[in-house]
């Protein structure tokens, strides 16, 4: 039986956990970086028109089926009213707005219940006439609302005349170290590969005091958490004690343990080793989200009669981008779902010369707004040639 006791984080939660560890079985050597929790308002957004058994199956892959449907929206305006409240001491902005079609296919209804609980804004396209402008327009929404780094979230051909909305979520962090690292110390150092292979990349160092650190042994790792300033939001380093462990740590993980990783560090005076590092990945969830278990809604069996008639999901495109510098820490995300007609005193030593889990995690919200995994540095050159291998990942 539901229970509306269940905490709308912990749906979150359980949301990532099957995303992650679905999307790092399929490509074990390579980087992940994404927002689950710009996923989950997304979909959200669409669970609230979708009716019957494609509502049953979104709440059971969201874990909202462990909420009373009537809480859902409530909880969900909370959540997306402290992502857009931001922080007074990091950057943190949080947009959602729909793109329904000028020919009124969506119902108004729909749009009202969206507006109040999600705070979505609205921009009606016709998509009939000018399917391609109507990309472009989005996409520059998107990258405006992301400080320039996500771009052409939706790709050419992804709308036309049978387009009836456009659902986006957009996601941006930026956020200056508790404590931040030295430029001069940052040198280059090894950093051995999930295949042993070892490779020169920049590394950075402080020894910090009371910074949260902990050890695992059921997992055979260990957490470190940096706070950025204001402590409200943390960059969290899951680091296997094993070169080679990290495929083994995310197979192992629950729901319970990735919550304890976070709540079981204690302060503690840790030489922090961490590689500076940018990545960006975009990745297409259809399969994705089929193979976890919301399959109607792709299908002509979708059942999105709150929303309008004959309606169905073509593809949810997502990009995300993460820079890990000296300063601090800025990721940016964005998801588009397309709607169709049819502490003790000594020191600990911490060094992430080899691949780790990192989240950055929102403690007001107990979620991780972004989630990703570093194993593959990336080649050295200009942004375009470092992304050259990561930026379309199709699940």
């Amino acid at each position: 039986m539901a229970t509306s006791s269940k905490d709308l984080s912990e749906c979150v939660n359980g949301f990532t956990l099957d995303l992650y560890k679905h999307v790092t079985s399929k490509q074990p050597s390579e980087n992940v970086f994404m927002s689950p929790s710009s996923m989950m308002v997304v979909l959200t957004m669409l669970h609230t028109g979708a009716r019957n058994n494609t509502q049953d199956e979104m709440a059971k892959v969201l874990k909202l089926d462990k909420l009373e449907k009537k809480s859902v929206l409530q909880q969900m305006e909370s959540f997306v009213s402290t992502l857009k409240k931001g922080s007074k001491s990091v950057t943190l902005n949080t947009a959602n707005r729909l793109f329904p079609h000028t020919d009124k296919t969506i119902l108004q209804e729909y749009i009202s219940l969206v507006t109040k609980h999600f705070k979505a804004d609205v921009k009606s396209m016709d998509y009939t006439k000018n399917p391609e402008g109507a990309r472009l327009e989005i996409n520059k929404w998107v990258e405006g609302e992301t400080n320039e780094k996500i771009k052409d979230l939706l790709p050419g051909g992804s709308l036309n005349p049978l387009t009836a909305m456009v659902v986006v979520n957009a996601i941006y962090f930026k956020g200056n170290w508790a404590t931040q690292f030295e430029t001069k110390d940052t040198n280059k150092k090894e950093f051995t590969k999930l295949n042993a292979d070892k490779v020169q990349i920049d590394m950075m160092f402080r020894r910090m005091k009371k910074v949260k650190y902990g050890e695992d042994s059921a997992l055979n790792c260990k957490t470190l958490e940096l706070p950025y300033e204001g402590q409200e939001l943390a960059f969290v380093v899951v680091l296997p004690n094993k070169n080679d462990g990290l495929p083994n740590l995310e197979k192992s993980l629950t729901l319970k343990a990735l919550q304890s990783l976070v709540t079981e560090c204690h302060p503690a005076t840790v030489d922090v080793t961490l590689p500076k590092f940018k990545l960006e990945t975009s990745l297409e969830l259809k399969t994705v989200l089929s193979s976890l278990g919301m399959v109607d809604i792709f299908s002509d069996n979708a059942d999105l009669s709150g929303m309008g008639k004959e309606l169905y999901v073509s593809e949810v495109y997502h990009k995300a981008f993460v820079d890990v510098n000296e300063e601090g820490t800025e990721a940016a995300a964005a998801t588009a779902a397309v709607v169709m007609r049819r502490s003790i005193v000594r020191t600990f030593n911490f060094a992430a010369d080899h691949p780790f889990l990192f989240m950055i995690w929102d403690h007001r919200l107990h979620v991780p707004l972004f989630i990703g995994r570093f194993v593959e540095p990336p080649v050295s050159g200009n942004r375009n040639e470092q992304f050259a291998q990561q930026t379309k990942q199709e699940l």
